[in-house]
């Protein structure tokens, strides 16, 4: 069944939608039934509440944890996480600033933790990370993101970022030019100064890393998006809304997961037209645990076959 449908043989999963519909379940139980098939898979929560713990019935945690023969998981601490990338941007400070200013732009670096955005940013880095260094280890990795609003900024970023640091790799290679324009009478001495400048070194790693980190949330044969959405008319309504905004900012969603059904399949099929629909009806009793999970992750992979 894996190999025979094309969205089990991607490499990474995000599952985004409204609070409360369900995105921690359906993560969990799609992991633990690809984990059951003999594939090595990373679950991770990406929720600042985050009830991955609960949903598998085991206490998880910020560090990677082994769940079964071929399911882990970790719960990544936000805050934590915000602290650290602020912790290596001062770093970075200190190659390329003056120390005049130094302890200013500490400050103000500081103050980005209350800042809009730092929550995103911290969680670009931490799926940067997650990829580069666990792609060779896992076969596949879930995301259980937070709610529709940060998941819609978070996508939004690494394109705005790249325009971004693409101007400011250009003044700063104009300012060299200037600064250095007598000595400067062929392309090698250019590329010379460029290699040796620590500025320019910070700025074209960063924009490599954000290239990369949108070359996979953009690439359908690695990555599949999925929004989970429950019958009732304010979370399909976001669900639409956020199909529509991440799919203007070039991401497709090709699934789903209507959780929690009870027979109003027209009103979800005519709302997301052309997408892949999965029903997943109302359960008797909550799916926590490894048990319930493996039911619910054959029947989601019952209706991808």
């Amino acid at each position: 069944m894996i190999n025979e449908y094309r969205m089990l043989n991607r490499r990474f999963f995000f599952f985004s939608g409204k609070g409360g519909v369900g995105k921690t379940t359906i993560s969990s139980a799609l992991a633990v039934a690809l984990s059951e098939r003999g594939l090595k898979t990373l679950l991770v929560s990406l929720d600042p509440a985050h009830s991955l713990s609960l949903a598998l019935d085991v206490e998880i945690g910020g560090k990677v944890k082994k769940v079964s023969e071929n399911l882990f998981a970790v719960e990544i601490d936000v805050e934590s996480e915000m602290k650290s990338y602020l912790h290596r941007v001062k770093k970075e400070a200190e190659k390329v600033v003056s120390p005049v200013i130094l302890e200013e732009i500490k400050d103000q670096i500081d103050l980005a933790y209350y800042s809009p955005g730092a929550f995103e940013l911290a969680i670009l880095d931490v799926i940067h990370r997650i990829i580069s260094e666990s792609e060779k280890s896992y076969d596949r990795i879930v995301f259980d993101t937070a709610p529709s609003g940060y998941t819609l900024r978070l996508v939004s970023l690494p394109s705005l970022l790249n325009r971004w640091l693409h101007r400011l790799i250009d003044l700063r290679k104009e300012a060299l030019k200037l600064q250095f324009y007598s000595d400067l009478e062929d392309k090698r001495k250019l590329e010379e100064v460029y290699s040796q400048d620590t500025v320019l070194s910070v700025l074209v790693k960063r924009k490599e890393q954000i290239e990369t980190l949108r070359s996979v949330l953009l690439d359908r044969e690695k990555t599949l998006f999925g929004i989970v959405v429950n019958p009732a008319v304010l979370p399909i309504q976001i669900a639409k809304k956020t199909v529509d905004e991440l799919e203007a900012s070039g991401i497709e969603v090709e699934l789903v997961v209507f959780n929690r059904f009870r027979g109003e399949v027209e009103k979800v099929r005519k709302a997301f037209s052309g997408k892949r629909i999965i029903l997943v009806r109302e359960k008797e009793r909550e799916p926590i645990g490894i048990g319930r999970l493996r039911l619910l992750g054959e029947e989601l992979l019952s209706q991808l076959a």
